[in-house]
């Protein structure tokens, strides 16, 4: 970990360093049209948050806007709603026309599995900065969904409105789904009530991700979506230039994706982004940080998030970094942050 890049911020102020330019996450802006319909069709005062986050709706759709302003816009129309889990119902009242409008090509598949395949990647290309997977363990099939970089928050009503979104889409073609297990990255608060309500199984708080699981036959489901248009080209928000030119930005991405999951190798990078180890290692021999630097820069940016913003025990937090033990961790952050976990974590008012 650097302390010259990341000086501890005061824990009073219970703020976290900005996101780098170079780790800018972003998202087209060809949903807001329809989010703000929902929102208003939600009882919420769309125009009111749009205003509050700086957004207009009359952006292009190939417009892309930092991913950070989007959460907070759906952070603070949540806010309007109180305790009601409003964000999950405005994601699943979403899917129909997203599906329409947003992500055709799925549309074109006849089993559920293929469809929200093709849906994932869609919205991987519409949200850079993000992991979409579709997994299968056994019986039982996840769909995940995690935002790399843990500076870019609030975004707890930005996961239920997506898990909603993904469970809608998942019920419109394979009717009633019985969730097996609901997962969210962020700290239970005042929604906690009605989200179970409305999605059929009580949440799971401070998980590594955001997370919805079914049982995975439903992936074998036979769909018809013949009320939908007939998809053509990809629309033009799916095929926006990407800012992933620069290879080690790449590297910088995929070292992201992996913090905070657990252990991982630079091997395990090379791997994530398909080349040799020997092509990684010679692309960072050039000028600019090394792996290590960058490993350790995300691993800061992720222990100060979840220091102030969770309730995680510091051993979960150090295996979650990777580390052998907690005073490992305890000695990395000390040596970044001239600060010991113990005593941001005092500070922020959570537990040690």
């Amino acid at each position: 970990m650097h302390a010259s890049q990341h000086p501890l911020r005061h824990a009073s102020s219970n703020a976290l360093p900005p996101a780098s330019p170079a780790f800018r996450a972003t998202i087209s802006a060809a949903a807001l049209p329809l989010i703000s319909d929902v929102m208003a069709g939600a009882g919420l005062d769309a125009p009111r948050a749009f205003a509050e986050t700086g957004l207009s709706i009359k952006l292009a759709p190939s417009h892309a806007i930092p991913l950070d302003r989007f959460t907070t816009l759906l952070e603070n129309a949540g806010r309007q709603a109180g305790t009601q889990a409003c964000l999950w119902s405005c994601g699943r009242r979403i899917a129909a026309p997203a599906l329409a409008t947003l992500f055709p090509s799925g549309l074109v598949e006849t089993r559920l599995g293929g469809l929200l395949s093709r849906l994932l990647a869609d919205l991987q290309a519409l949200q850079e900065g993000t992991t979409f997977e579709l997994q299968v363990e056994g019986d039982t099939c996840t769909l995940a969904y995690r935002i790399h970089d843990p500076r870019i928050w609030p975004r707890s009503r930005d996961a239920e409105f997506t898990l909603g979104f993904l469970h809608a889409v998942t019920e419109r073609f394979a009717g009633t789904v019985p969730t097996v297990e609901l997962a969210l990255e962020h700290e239970q608060d005042g929604c906690r009530a009605a989200l179970a309500r409305q999605a059929g199984c009580v949440p799971l708080y401070g998980q590594r991700l955001n997370m919805l699981a079914f049982p995975a036959r439903l992936l074998d489901l036979a769909i018809a979506a013949d009320d939908f248009p007939v998809p053509g080209h990809p629309p033009d928000h799916l095929q926006r230039e990407r800012s992933d030119g620069d290879p080690r930005q790449r590297v910088g991405e995929a070292i992201r994706r992996r913090v905070g999951q657990g252990p991982f190798s630079q091997g395990d990078i090379a791997a994530d982004l398909g080349v040799s180890g020997r092509s990684l290692r010679r692309l960072l021999d050039a000028d600019g940080p090394s792996f290590r630097a960058m490993t350790d820069d995300a691993r800061l940016d992720y222990a100060l998030w979840a220091l102030q913003r969770t309730r995680l025990p510091v051993g979960e937090i150090a295996w979650r970094l990777g580390y052998t033990d907690q005073g490992a961790f305890a000695r990395a952050f000390r040596k970044a942050t001239g600060a010991p976990p113990s005593s941001l974590r005092k500070d922020a008012g959570a537990p040690d």
